[in-house]
Formats: C-alpha cells, structure tokens, sequence
C-alpha cells in the first residue's frame, strides 16, 4: 500500500490499515472550528462545550493514528490557535509527549488588527520515539506557499515539509498524510526517500496528489534537498 493517493474517508481507511505499520504521520486535517454550534442551544452564551464536535472527530483520528503508528513513530499535524487546545486534549491520551510548533509564514496575510502570520503544529512522540539529538528551535520561519500557486486553500510549503520529515524519518520509512489535500506531504516523503500513503475523500485532490507526487518531485535537484536538510528550521526561509 505504500506509495499511494487513496480515495477515500480517512477514519474509515485508517481503521482498515494494520497496527503499527506507520513511521510518521505528517498532516494538515480540517481543523476548523464548528463556530456556529452554539446558536443552535438556547440561551446567547458560548461555551467550551461547543467545541465538542471537534473533539469526538479528532479523539478518533488520533487514535487511529496512534494505532497505525509504530511505537518509535512520531506524528506532526497543522492546525491554530484555537484549535490546538482541542488537539492537545484528544492527542493527549494516546501518545508519550506533546508538543506545539510555531511556524512563522514571515509575512501577516488576511484579516485586521493582528493579522494571521503563523500557524501551529501539534508534535507528538509515541512510547519508544526515539530522542532526535540535533535540536532546532520551535519557531519555524518559512514563507507560505503565493495563493496564485496554490492547488489547495491550505496548501504547504514543500520545502517546509521536507525539513520536517527528514527531521525524524530515515530515509525508506512510511510516511502518512490521511488529508492529503494537493499532495504536498507526499511529495515531500518522496523527495526524502521515504514511501508514502495518502488518504482524500475529495476525488479531484486525489488526482492533484498523484499527478504532484509523479511530477513535483523532479523539480528539486539532490544536491537542493541535501542543503535544504542541513538549513536550521528556525532560519530557513522559502
């Protein structure tokens, strides 16, 4: 099954893949928040109860991602502010250590007052990861990939996702992305020598996915990657 863009639910595809077959899983899921679920109970005021459509769907995918991965796997998943609390309770349970990154996108995009220049990545270690002895800070400066370029609203770097890959995965180990998206983490495992399995439940990202990972990844030289691995996380800039 390695090296393939599968359509597909992703809960439904992990839950048919065998216990601890996963070196790392690198993702960017839909972590937005169910906002308006509050309007729907009487009364005007929110609570963090509201949150609790997210937390029954990521409580889920994190412990199917615990289950696939192996014990020495690590797992790296995108999200926000206000979502990384939710991430944190539900990834909580099922792994040995957590931890968030920031990456600094190095320009602010969208929105007033304090506009959106970053974003969080939940870290997580399972029971016997082993320690990564080359330590980079956990600020993560990258630009984003220009909206004109993008197959994907959410589309990430390729670079980015390389030097975080290649920071805990050996070349040959699996690396899973069960939201997919354009195909941008796959791209990148195969740039880093890795196999690959990624997971949409959108057909037309799934054909995105697989023309990138066939194409995309004759567009870095190896004498490119080698630097862009050798760079610190917390001065590369892309």
């Amino acid at each position: 099954m390695n090296n393939e863009i599968i359509h597909g639910d992703s809960l439904e595809v992990m839950r048919s893949m065998p216990n601890c077959s996963i070196d790392l899983i690198c993702t960017d899921p839909p972590y937005f928040l169910p906002a308006t679920h509050y309007n729907v109970r009487s009364g005007s005021f929110r609570s963090l109860g509201d949150l609790s459509i997210l937390e029954h769907f990521f409580r889920d995918v994190f412990e199917q991602a615990a289950r696939v991965l192996k014990p020495t796997g690590f797992l790296y998943s995108f999200c926000d502010g206000q979502s990384y609390p939710v991430f944190y309770a539900t990834a909580f349970a099922f792994f040995r250590k957590l931890r968030p990154l920031v990456w600094d996108k190095l320009t602010s995009i969208n929105g007033y007052s304090w506009r959106h220049q970053h974003e969080l990545i939940l870290f997580a270690e399972c029971s016997e990861s082993p320690a990564v002895k080359t330590g980079d800070g956990d600020v993560l400066r990258a630009r984003a990939v220009p909206i004109k370029e993008r197959e994907h609203l959410a589309q990430k770097p390729t670079e980015l996702l390389c030097r975080l890959i290649s920071k805990v995965a050996a070349p040959g180990s699996v690396v899973l992305d069960p939201f997919c998206g354009s195909g941008s983490v796959c791209v990148a495992a195969k740039m880093c020598g890795c196999s690959y399995i990624g997971i949409d439940r959108e057909e037309a990202y799934v054909a995105v996915s697989e023309r990138r990972a066939a194409e995309d990844c004759g567009r870095f030289t190896n004498s490119t990657q080698q630097q862009q691995c050798k760079m610190p996380l917390d001065t590369m800039e892309v």
